[in-house]
């Protein structure tokens, strides 16, 4: 491994439950073992420090951490801090370090919060989801609209003002208006950011077939975007808003890492990293989406690396496209290197999904329309 990573993801893989909708690797309480626990933090723990000794380099002071899942805020402080224990031998943060928890309302403790501060975390991302107890249900959730915004209550008490919340749009039985009161609750907290997803599903999933047309999930986007808008966020990314601030960036520096093909390590089972720096176009790795595999594979003194991949030109060229449309900062105007391309891209000027960019001249972004359908535009101007 060549490069210094300043970004460090960890995957804490327990859940209360598992949700409906959800496909990041997490093991639900109902499937979770009595020893799963202190197996995991003793793996964690292994992992850290063979990357010491043999992994990737982790740069002398982290920019970023963010703790993902599965849900880090059931992981109790003590244990998390164990865990954590080597990391600090190789590797540090600073009160600049932008340090994120996941956490969903049900889990949310003040008490317990005060102590993940202590830690180092000073950004707290929770799931939310849904405002209405009906909506929760059909998702899966285990927690009520009153236990969401206990919650906040309480994270605002424990200290940590860096806030940011999930929602889910384009729910079967959720209206425009459904989402616009939700958002109107969640912005009357003091939160800095709110990312919200459109709920996508696989054609076998039972909700498939009772979500919204495209038009309907259409509605859904652009009415996020204007509500978010007339409250003082930038639309940043295609499904994230940060509080705009003179004197604060609070767009999720973490996640503009990953945007912006930036160096970053995962550990946890399911973890993925990237190396720019590894090969002609950087590389890639996953590990093994099994609690059991991965420390397995860590007692016997190797990391838990389950497939790399290594990056060629033509897989380079898409990413920087499908990244940089992504992003409100959008591409510069010389990528369009084909009289084709540039046709097209007119095209999509006059169809309102792509426009001039109001703040840097020479660059082309994506509208709020064609965020919505940025999948299509990749594949058409890339």
């Amino acid at each position: 491994m060549s490069g210094k990573l300043a970004s460090l993801y960890l995957h804490f893989p327990f859940c209360e439950t598992k949700c409906h909708y959800c496909d990041f690797y997490s093991i639900g309480r109902e499937r979770t073992a009595d020893g799963d626990a202190p197996l995991f933090e003793a793996a964690l723990r292994r992992e850290i420090e063979l990357v010491g000794q043999m992994g990737p380099r982790l740069a002398p002071v982290l920019n970023t951490i963010f703790m993902g899942g599965g849900t880090p805020s059931m992981t109790p402080p003590d244990s998390m801090r164990r865990a954590l224990e080597p990391l600090w031998k190789f590797t540090s943060v600073t009160p600049e370090t932008e340090w994120t928890m996941e956490a969903n309302p049900s889990s949310v403790d003040e008490r317990r919060l005060s102590e993940y501060r202590s830690l180092g975390v000073n950004r707290v991302s929770m799931g939310v989801q849904a405002m209405r107890d009906d909506l929760l249900l059909r998702l899966g959730r285990v927690h009520s609209r009153n236990k969401a915004l206990e919650a906040l209550d309480a994270i605002f008490a424990s200290g940590i003002t860096n806030v940011s919340v999930d929602l889910l749009c384009g729910v079967p039985g959720q209206s425009v208006e459904d989402v616009e009161r939700a958002m109107e609750e969640l912005t009357r907290f003091p939160i800095t950011h709110l990312s919200c997803y459109l709920l996508t599903l696989p054609k076998t999933h039972k909700m498939h077939r009772d979500l919204p047309s495209e038009d309907g999930q259409l509605e859904h986007l652009l009415a996020i975007d204007r509500f978010m808008r007339s409250k003082g966020f930038e639309h940043y990314e295609i499904s994230n808003f940060a509080k705009r601030s003179p004197d604060r960036d609070y767009r999720a520096r973490h996640n503009l890492a990953y945007w912006k093909r930036e160096g970053y390590l995962g550990l946890g089972p399911s973890a993925h990293a990237f190396d720019p720096a590894r090969g002609a176009h950087g590389s890639r790795w996953k590990n093994f989406s099994s609690l059991h595999k991965y420390a397995e594979t860590l007692k016997k003194g190797a990391l838990p690396v389950e497939w790399t991949e290594e990056l060629d030109a033509e897989a380079a060229r898409l990413e920087d496209w499908m990244l940089a449309l992504r992003l409100d900062e959008g591409f510069p105007a010389d990528w369009l290197g084909t009289a084709a391309q540039r046709q097209k891209a007119l095209r999509l000027q006059e169809d309102g999904i792509l426009e001039p960019h109001p703040g840097a001249p020479g660059r082309l972004r994506l509208t709020a329309r064609g965020f919505a359908v940025s999948d299509q535009v990749i594949a058409t101007l890339a």
